[in-house]
């Protein structure tokens, strides 16, 4: 227990406890400054730590929200099990029904360099330039890759013994010449395909001077048979020459190969990171190894090789195929066939986004058959998303309600009741889900139209009946809520966001075409550009109010047409929450201010501990003043009492 040595050296004074009386009259003065600030640094130490609930909440819906984006209000389905479909872009997907026949699949070129002994082996330095392109472009028959010449044909026998010196690597064409017609004659050849693989493919002849050219490429011919019916004339067979055809949309790649690093491990590195190109190192099993190069699928995809090396460290040119693909070649680069409700088309790739607005076709395997790819409003997938986005917006608001309620008689309310930010976010994620929503048409949607109410306590609740109403006349007003997108009142105009400029304004925009390199946004001259397949289109000029960013392709000249941008509800309130969480958000701004408060706070709390350590002194100085007076006129009462004492003994 600690000494009261002020009170104790002090017992022949005033005999009273100076310390206690000196830390009462202290209390006095500073304790009710004290716990006022004291009850500022608790409730702002309750605000912060408020506002990072509400911070933890919004990222929350924001994250919630985000997820949301883009729903759909349609469901797919494909007949066949294998080749299916599915949504893609849920803005532009339009309901539909179609019959698609798959005859070839997209494959890509592949070519095989044999008879390496380890992946670490060295192959030789100097450059190799990797091309994209065509292999087989149709050229005219070689005279020397000529596979035979009949001088007469008859049925059901061979035309003779066809010349296989040489690799083909094209399609069989067979050429009636003057004098003759095999226009009722079908022929039957036989060979390999460049895989090895036996093939046949039967080819119907031409009248006199035509050719007749097959679709499959042959690597080698066994035999070629005149069918039963048979025309006049002489024949000669050959087969489109082997050339390149560059694809203009792709750049070539020179790469380097430096001595000692030229190993086939190299080499397959290299050519890997070329895009548009995979390349490996396999090992056969039987103590060799090759490089396996392989392009994108689609026929224009097809990869040229050309090797300059150095001649102090040859060897590289085993790689070139600039003269000789077909050597290294085991499958062609090949597109697509499909035959779309009586329709043949082509693609590149068997994932194919441009068949159906809004939708991803995916090819893999062939069928004989028709399969059925089919999309049709699913009403009750519709509102489970929308039922998802006002959960997400009722629990968001309740925790705000809880955190900013106001004191009542028998509730002492949330930290953040006089928090205006705060309150601010509450009205205004009530606004957005109640303002009219722009550019989805020529008049603003409201999220009530899907039967969205407000109830007594703020939540919002959905009338089901209304929603499948609405959903069935108007089903933009779901794209309002869930997809920002572009649409045009002309099937001729499509508008999109460019990759330049910002993100314009949502809402209505007049558009005017008088030819095919000029047009008029509100106005306002665009600018014309052309894209790299020689298609037009224009862009919005920056100087026009409202519309940078919008980029237009039209199919036709069109006199004129609205265009119309809308950013949905999912999107604008997350726009709103990552601009009230970022550093000069309204949020932020709060926690800032609030810190700063606590700051001051506690310097307030520490200037009152210093004029308690103050007074606390001064007064102790004052006592023991008090206290020596007190001592020096009790020694001289008891000297004068002494003496007064002495006077009487002696009298």
């Amino acid at each position: 227990m600690a000494v009261d040595y002020l009170s104790a050296i002090n017992q022949g004074g005033s005999g009273l406890n100076i310390t206690q009386i000196v830390e009462g009259i202290v209390e006095a003065e500073t304790a009710p400054q004290k716990d006022i600030v004291n009850e500022k640094i608790d409730n702002k130490t309750l605000e912060i730590s408020a506002l990072g609930e509400v911070a933890k909440e919004l990222n929350l819906l924001k994250t919630t929200t985000a997820a949301l984006a883009n729903k759909t209000k349609l469901s797919v389905s494909s007949s066949s099990t294998t080749n299916t479909i599915n949504i893609t872009s849920p803005s532009v997907a339009k309901t539909f029904s179609s019959d698609i026949t798959v005859s070839a699949l997209a494959t890509p070129q592949t070519l095989e360099f044999t008879g390496f002994t380890s992946p670490t082996q060295s192959v030789g330095s100097g450059n190799i330039t990797v091309d994209f392109g065509n292999w087989i472009t149709g050229g005219a028959e070689s005279s020397v890759n000529s596979i035979l010449y009949s001088t007469s044909v008859t049925a059901s026998t061979s035309l003779g013994t066809p010349r296989t010196n040489s690799v083909l690597g094209g399609n069989i064409k067979i050429n009636t010449e003057s004098g003759g017609d095999q226009s009722s004659t079908v022929f039957t050849v036989v060979g390999s395909d460049m895989a090895g693989n036996e093939i046949t493919e039967l080819i119907t002849g031409a009248g006199e001077g035509g050719t007749s050219i097959g679709l499959k490429v042959f690597k080698t011919v066994t035999s070629i048979t005149a069918g039963s019916t048979v025309g006049t004339g002489n024949v000669r067979v050959g087969h489109n020459a082997v050339s390149f055809g560059e694809n203009n949309a792709k750049t070539s790649v020179t790469s380097t190969i430096t001595s000692g690093s030229d190993s086939l491990n190299t080499i397959a590195n290299t050519l890997d990171a070329i895009s548009g190109v995979s390349a490996s190192v396999i090992n056969k099993g039987d103590g060799t190894y090759s490089l396996v190069v392989r392009s994108d699928t689609g026929a224009s995809n097809a990869l040229k090789l050309t090797v300059s090396e150095d001649i102090s460290n040859a060897g590289l040119s085993v790689f070139d195929t600039t003269s000789d693909n077909s050597t290294y070649q085991k499958t062609a680069a090949s597109d697509a066939i499909l035959n779309v409700d009586g329709v043949t088309i082509n693609r590149q790739s068997n994932i194919i986004n441009d068949l159906y607005d809004g939708y991803t076709l995916n090819l893999t395997t062939t069928a004989a058959s028709s399969f059925r790819v089919s999309s049709a409003l699913d009403k009750d997938a519709a509102l489970l998303n929308l039922q998802d986005f006002i959960d997400a917006l009722n629990s968001t608001r309740t925790n705000l309600n809880t955190l900013t309620k106001m004191a009542s008689q028998n509730d002492e309310g949330g930290p953040l009741a006089k928090n205006v930010a705060v309150k601010t976010l509450k009205q205004r994620l009530s606004s957005i889900t109640s303002d009219p929503i722009n550019g989805f048409g020529a008049d603003p949607l409201y999220l009530s139209e899907l039967g969205v109410r407000t109830e007594k306590d703020g939540t919002l609740t959905i009338n089901k009946t209304t929603f499948n109403s609405q959903l069935s006349v108007n089903s933009k007003v779901f794209d309002a809520v869930f997809n920002t997108m572009f649409s045009s009142s002309s099937p001729y105009i499509k508008a999109e966001k460019s990759t330049a400029g910002s993100t314009p304004k949502p809402g209505a925009y007049s558009y005017q075409s008088t030819n095919s390199t000029t047009a008029t946004l509100n106005g306002t001259s665009m600018i014309s550009a052309t894209n790299s397949d020689g298609t037009n289109y224009f862009l919005s000029s920056s100087a026009a109010e409202n519309t940078s960013g919008i980029k237009i392709t039209q199919s036709q000249t069109v006199n004129s047409a609205f265009l119309y941008f809308g950013k949905s509800l999912i999107d604008q309130i997350g726009d709103y929450l990552t601009d009230s969480l970022s550093a000069n958000g309204i949020l932020t701004k709060s926690e800032t201010s609030a810190s700063s408060d606590l700051s001051s706070y506690n310097i307030d709390l520490s200037d009152i501990d210093t004029r308690v350590d103050e007074l606390t002194a001064r007064y102790k100085s004052q006592f023991s003043a008090m206290e020596s007076a007190v001592t020096s006129l009790k020694s001289t009462g008891e000297y004068l009492t002494n003496m007064m004492k002495s006077w009487n003994q002696e009298k």
